[in-house]
């Protein structure tokens, strides 16, 4: 897995008491409450312009006027307990490469996620920083400004997705630093990354979202980058096993779930009882039988003991299983001693 930097500080810090203090510069009760409602301070999540208006008997307009006073008041105070923690918030996310998730800043300072509000609000107020808010593309970040602003921050990880996507498989950082137009730090390359939403990571690799490759969703996906990963047929049972335990969202997931999966997919090729195989290693759909006959196909006549040498390359089966079916079936015909041609 990536680092999760960047790691706790060992700097005692009591955001909520800054975060207290700050909010003092604000004289009206009533103002100090709408900025904690709108961050969520203590909150599940933030609450809207119009709830807010609804409990103050004023316009949604008029929240978003007080919420932006307010926010100029205190960003002019020049306060000692902004001007902390900027300095902490900016060492942080220095040491993370200039660019972080706020819930990693907000974990290097000992702060749980319900937490996080307030370490984005002192982010906010902080000039040399940058608060990036999530959207579609983008998770909530903080970055140091002016180096890393928003319009920067997503011309880089357009430059990393197109890069990736040019690659068309999994990538680790090293590789994909090396093919970037823009020089970047592995640590900032890897930290744009993370806040990038069309980008995920998984066994040492990024590759886009929609790559099960690297994002498996389905326990078809999930089997198919088992067998991947470990380049040879398994049984299915074994492959159930290595599925439960994949990704970080592990959940119970039965053989029998497994197995329905293998049978109906034709990326997965049965060679033997009951191990699968990837169609791309070059093995191919049928019966035992069926497997001798495209064998004869490409040269005959054939001794039994090349037969059965060629058709374990391809099957996972008992040498008798072969024999037998050069015996038994009517398709294949002995020409001499120990030697068979599909029959005309």
């Amino acid at each position: 897995m990536t680092s999760d930097t960047p790691t706790k500080t060992d700097i005692s810090y009591d955001y909520k008491n800054a975060v207290e203090q700050i909010l003092k510069e604000l004289r009206r009760d009533r103002d100090r409450q709408i900025i904690a409602r709108r961050f969520g301070f203590g909150m599940n999540r933030r609450q809207t312009l119009e709830k807010i208006g609804n409990d103050f008997d004023i316009t949604r307009e008029r929240v978003r006027q007080i919420e932006k006073a307010a926010i100029a008041k205190m960003r002019a105070s020049e306060a000692a307990e902004i001007m902390r923690a900027e300095e902490l918030l900016r060492s942080i996310v220095s040491e993370a490469g200039g660019v972080a998730l706020s819930a990693q800043v907000a974990s290097a300072l000992g702060a749980g996620e319900q937490d996080i509000p307030y370490i984005v609000f002192l982010a906010m107020l902080s000039t040399n920083l940058e608060l990036i808010e999530e959207d579609d593309d983008l998770r909530q970040t903080i970055a140091i400004s002016p180096v890393y602003s928003r319009s920067q921050i997503n011309q880089l990880i357009a430059e990393i997705v197109k890069t990736v996507k040019d690659h068309s498989k999994p990538i680790t950082v090293a590789k994909l630093r090396s093919k970037l137009p823009s020089e970047l730090e592995a640590i900032t390359l890897e930290q744009l990354m993370r806040v990038s939403k069309k980008l995920a990571f998984f066994d040492g690799k990024w590759g886009l979202i929609t790559w099960p490759e690297v994002n498996p969703k389905s326990i078809r996906d999930k089997t198919y980058l088992v067998l991947n990963r470990h380049g040879r047929p398994l049984h299915f049972s074994e492959i159930a096993k290595h599925v439960r335990g994949l990704g970080s969202n592990k959940r119970d997931v039965t053989i029998q779930a497994v197995h329905n999966e293998l049978i109906k997919d034709e990326r997965f090729i049965l060679i033997g009882r009951g191990i699968y195989a990837l169609a791309e290693w070059g093995y191919t759909p049928g019966t035992v039988a069926e497997i001798i006959a495209s064998v004869l196909r490409e040269e005959q006549p054939l001794h039994k003991d090349e037969i059965v040498r060629r058709v374990l390359m391809k099957r996972q089966v008992k040498t008798t299983t072969i024999i037998l079916n050069l015996q038994e079936k009517d398709q294949f015909q002995r020409t001499a001693k120990a030697t068979y041609k599909l029959k005309d």
